[in-house]
């Protein structure tokens, strides 16, 4: 009996992914650790984006990679004039495909929402998305994955 309970609520598991995890921005509020991306994502219109179907893989800054940028320029980019160069910010963030640490071997360059080529690189076991290290890989939600990295991409030069 106790064998079929636990087949049965794997196959639940399997078959009702929604039940076990939360979409993207459901996880990133869960955490605590996101403040600050929540602020911006809301700024810039694209909560309800991320609640969607996906498949997204998204790199999310946690709260102290946003202590690289000065406080001035990050109220400045909250600002509604500012609103199209956040959103270009946090495209570089975010891809419509399901990308976990496992699939990364070497270096690939992938195009991100936003339009920009993004290089994603895994160096003795850790990966990278530009210049920013994955702190914690592989955050499974209903639509995607989350990677937490450690700072906010910028464009590369």
């Amino acid at each position: 009996m106790k064998k079929l309970l636990k087949l049965f609520s794997l196959l639940i598991m399997i078959l009702v992914p929604s039940v076990a995890f939360g979409n993207v921005i459901d996880k990133l509020n869960e955490t605590g650790k996101f403040i600050k991306l929540n602020e911006t994502l809301t700024k810039a219109g694209l909560v309800e984006n991320l609640k969607g179907n996906g498949p997204f893989t998204v790199f999310a800054p946690l709260d102290d990679a946003f202590a690289a940028i000065s406080a001035q320029t990050y109220y400045g980019l909250l600002r509604e004039e500012n609103k199209d160069k956040l959103i270009k910010i946090l495209g570089r963030h975010v891809f419509t495909k399901k990308i976990t640490s496992s699939e990364i071997d070497g270096e690939i360059k992938l195009k991100a929402i936003n339009g920009e080529e993004i290089t994603i690189k895994k160096v003795n076991g850790i990966v990278y998305i530009n210049e920013a290290e994955v702190i914690t890989a592989d955050v499974e939600v209903s639509n995607g994955v989350i990677h937490f990295i450690n700072r906010v991409l910028q464009p590369l030069q």
